[in-house]
């Protein structure tokens, strides 16, 4: 609910003479069972409408974990799963940053997809809905897909030979890739919150992007290549959309892929925080100073909350995150000094080149910062690396469970019985499922049905063969790839070379979009 992307869409579509957007959202655990029991279709919140009855139905996805959720909302609004049984109204699209990755896994559910930035183009896309209401569905499919960034998968032939994609078919006038949208002028628009309800994660905040993208190209981060280029906004337009909040919120959240390398940052901060509690979505250890932690702290921060992902310098050069251990040691030493008691660590395991050394090197950071907080509390948060599509590690395997096993068992036994230290471990079953979904061809619809009826235990274990050639296996340089049908901007040799720049332990400097044109996006 709390999603910019999804509360920007609603505002716009809204702002319309022509158009009226409602929200629907899988129901909690319990409000589900009991409308299965009382056979009560999926309703919308304003008007409490069967979803059936609107035009159009529109998807939000941030994350691949909600793929099952989508169809699963389908099931629950007595609609046809799959685009081939729908002859009419309503048409489904999906958007955000999961499909705008990968829209694959969905491509059987799904009549289209809008990839990329929304803001600058969902007008002329609801002008093309408009003018084709009415139409057979199949005439209004050809036409939409004339559009910039609408991919109609219903127009593409995929050829598999066993887990592998064969050969990608445009049909028709089909165009191939399909380029992804991106916002020309981030100060034309700010992103923030619309609809405030205490029924959220944040419900007392106002959220706002202030900048979208990053320029330092950490290889696992998906922020860090599909947002390019780094974009900052005008601190103006940034101060007049908090000045214009609602009297009775007091908390605000500055939205972005690199917020603490935001360039007015310092400015916002001192401005409101005599007034209002500040939250960031992003720290970075190596960008910490006192000017910066004394500001955080008079805005009410409490915790702080860093990620070195990795626990040696040889491990954060090959992820292009290159901090000097000395430089964390100092962050640290800094954070103590402020006053702050309260930290949270974000670590990954899994990360290619990974060794048993480089997590031992994690309990002992995790040891030192201990040393150095004097009492305080950490909370050491670690996940499974998950290769992503359009980054420089698409090609590269996912780790095995076992091997996920033995390393966070050696971070259990390492940390076990340090006072103050609390380990947060993420389901390795989780990740695996993450990790099919993000670089799934249009098959996974078979694997998302079957998860639907018996769950995705049984599923994984149904279907633990394919899933496992599909995760575990390194790709090849030449070889097709699902996500081939998007095109992102990037060029495909450049992250091909930052994959092998990875592999050599080689750092590449930040991006700066006024001079560089190396990547190919600008």
């Amino acid at each position: 609910m709390s999603n910019l992307g999804f509360q920007t869409v609603y505002r716009i579509i809204n702002s319309r003479q022509d158009c009226v957007c409602e929200r629907a959202f899988l129901p909690e655990p319990a409000l589900l069972e009991e409308m299965e029991r009382s056979g009560t279709p999926l309703l919308s919140l304003e008007s409490q409408s069967p979803l059936a009855e609107f035009h159009i139905i529109a998807f939000s996805i941030s994350f691949e974990e909600d793929y099952l959720n989508t169809v699963r909302i389908l099931e629950l609004s007595r609609i046809p799963l799959y685009s081939k049984d729908r002859k009419g109204a309503p048409l489904l699209i999906a958007g955000g940053c999961a499909p705008s990755l990968n829209p694959e896994p969905l491509s059987e559910f799904m009549d289209l997809f809008f990839i990329g930035e929304a803001e600058e183009k969902l007008h002329s896309v609801l002008d093309a809905l408009t003018a084709t209401l009415g139409m057979a569905k199949d005439r209004r499919l050809s036409r939409l897909a004339e559009l910039d960034s609408l991919y109609v998968p219903s127009l593409y032939r995929f050829s598999f030979r066993a887990e592998r994609v064969e050969k990608i078919e445009p049909l028709g006038t089909a165009r191939l890739p399909v380029r992804r949208a991106v916002v020309s002028d981030v100060n034309m628009f700010v992103p923030s919150t619309v609809i405030f309800t205490p029924s959220t994660e944040f419900g007392n905040t106002l959220l706002v992007e202030v900048e979208r993208g990053c320029p330092r190209g950490c290889r696992f981060c998906v922020a860090g290549f599909l947002f390019l280029p780094p974009r900052w906004r005008k601190k103006e337009p940034v101060e007049e959309c908090i000045e214009h909040m609602p009297a009775h919120i007091k908390r605000i959240g500055l939205v972005g892929s690199a917020v603490s390398e935001y360039p007015q940052l310092r400015d916002i901060l001192k401005r409101f925080s005599g007034r209002f509690s500040i939250t960031l979505s992003s720290l970075r250890l190596d960008v910490l100073d006192e000017e910066l932690l004394e500001l955080l702290k008079s805005s009410g921060y409490t915790t702080i909350t860093v990620a070195p992902e990795a626990g040696t310098e040889r491990l954060r050069r090959i992820i292009n995150k290159p901090i000097e251990d000395e430089r964390i040691i100092q962050g640290l030493e800094m954070i103590q000094k402020a006053g702050f008691k309260r930290l949270k660590l974000y670590f990954m395991i899994g990360l290619p080149e990974e060794t048993d050394e480089d997590i031992l090197s994690i309990v002992a950071l995790v040891k030192r910062a201990r040393e150095i907080l004097r009492g305080g509390h950490i909370t050491v948060s670690v996940t499974p690396f998950v290769p992503k599509p359009f980054t420089p590690f698409q090609w590269h395997g996912f780790e095995r469970q076992k091997i996920f096993g033995s390393r966070t068992g050696l971070l259990k036994r390492g940390l076990s019985g340090i006072k103050g230290v609390e380990l947060k471990p993420v389901s390795t079953e989780g990740s695996l499922v993450q990790a099919y979904l993000s670089r799934a061809d249009r098959r996974a619809s078979e694997i998302l049905t079957m998860a639907l009826k018996m769950g995705w235990k049984k599923t994984l274990r149904e279907k633990e063969a394919f899933i496992s050639a599909s995760v575990h296996r390194m790709r090849d340089r030449q070889e097709v790839l699902p996500w081939d049908v998007i095109d992102c901007g990037i060029r495909k040799d450049y992250l091909w070379d930052e994959y092998t720049r990875a592999l050599s332990e080689k750092t590449t400097p930040p991006c700066r979009p006024e001079v560089c044109t190396r990547c190919g996006v600008c």
